[in-house]
């Protein structure tokens, strides 16, 4: 059976978007930044500057994972969700902040634990591929850990990063073996439970309320979305220019990092905030064009984590800036400020070109990708799948 084979350039597509991606978050950093740095820090450029460092450090990461051998990230994936949850659970138990500080070191720790999931919920399916069916054999160990990482999170006061977790586990687990009745049952569950958690919880309550009427509060918890919108509304077609925002002059809260979507909206208008849509719409097409073209299983679960990754948060972090979810804090991929977030992005955009430039395709015989004909794929192949490296 003829086979083609992809192994010595990336996805020069795939490759292009990431590059426009990251220059175009640099750029918007330094124009959503340049009046509050100047005025918080003496520097306008103080938040261009620490972004640009993280993506000297994110280039570090592309090299390294677009060349790093799968076999490795496999041995090391248990003893990573161990160091996880531990991490995890100090800062949700003990410290009570999403934030890690240790000398000069700090970091956002749900930006590490969503890496770590993302390379090892892959490693768990593959070796429990047969148990998945049985909910207590195979399923439950993967939802407890998803469920662990999320609620742990939620401790640290960072619901919204909680949430994101739980939807990249649950996503990367809706195209594995498992009963989709299963899932489904633990999704509904969990909604349950998050909703019960929101109700009592006046903060998060709060704001829901005030994301359905913000002008009820326009000075207080509805300002930033009121003031989203406007900035949104002020850019029209073609935008108010390059650096000529009026919202991030101190009237947009976060106008760096949660709201930049609405500063590009502004600044770009209609033009730019479709360039950003189409942008990530090309990774997702691609992606999912690698994710078929896997002939190891490993490979295509961690093609699908790494896209839910993106997919998740931009989609997210859109709709907050569009009044179409309550603000939860959630960052641009590859474009708001934080190091921390850039850096991992960069990481595993470094995975999906390394994927893209060793997937390969049987050509009379593609992957399927969902449903039954998939389950029966795997069970029926799984002689004949081969290690990616």
């Amino acid at each position: 059976m003829k086979q083609k084979k992809t192994a010595s350039q990336p996805d020069n597509v795939l490759l292009i978007a990431f590059v426009l991606l990251v220059f175009i978050g640099l750029v918007m950093v330094y124009s959503a930044s340049v009046f509050y740095a100047e005025n918080a820090r003496n520097d306008q450029f103080y938040y261009f500057k620490r972004q640009f460092v993280a993506f000297v450090l994110g280039l570090v990461a592309v090299m390294v994972f677009s060349s790093i051998r799968l076999t490795a990230l496999k041995k090391i994936a248990p003893v990573a969700l161990i160091a996880a949850l531990v991490l995890a659970a100090y800062q949700g138990v003990v410290v009570r902040s999403r934030w890690f500080v240790l000398g000069p070191v700090h970091f956002q720790t749900v930006d590490v634990i969503r890496f770590v999931l993302t390379i090892y919920l892959p490693y768990y399916i593959v070796r429990a591929q047969e148990d998945l069916k049985s909910f207590s054999e195979g399923l439950l160990p993967a939802l407890i850990i998803i469920a662990s990482l999320a609620g742990l999170t939620v401790l640290q006061k960072d619901f919204s990063s909680g949430m994101a977790l739980f939807l990249l586990g649950m996503t990367i687990l809706a195209v594995s073996p498992a009963r989709f009745s299963h899932l489904l049952g633990f999704g509904v569950s969990s909604l349950v439970v998050a909703l019960g958690g929101i109700a009592i919880s006046g903060y998060n309550m709060s704001r829901i309320l005030v994301f359905l009427n913000p002008h009820e509060k326009p000075l207080e918890e509805g300002w930033q979305v009121i003031h989203s919108l406007t900035s949104l509304g002020r850019g029209g077609i073609t935008g108010v220019g390059f650096a000529q925002s009026r919202e991030k002059m101190f009237y947009l809260p976060e106008a760096h990092t949660d709201f930049i979507f609405s500063i590009i909206g502004e600044e770009w208008g209609i033009v730019g905030t479709l360039l950003i849509v189409t942008l990530f719409f090309t990774i997702l097409v691609r992606g999912v064009r690698i994710a078929r073209r896997q002939r190891d299983p490993y490979s295509y679960y961690l093609t699908v984590g790494i896209l839910a990754n993106f997919m998740w948060y931009s989609i997210m972090n859109m709709m907050i800036a569009l009044k179409l979810l309550p603000p939860t804090g959630l960052p641009l991929p590859f474009i708001s400020y934080g190091g921390t977030a850039l850096l991992i992005n960069m990481a595993l955009a470094g995975l999906l070109l390394n994927l893209s430039r060793d997937a390969e395709v049987l050509e009379t015989d593609p992957v399927p990708v969902t449903g039954k004909e998939q389950r029966v794929f795997y069970y029926t192949r799984k002689k004949q799948w081969r290690k990616n490296r």
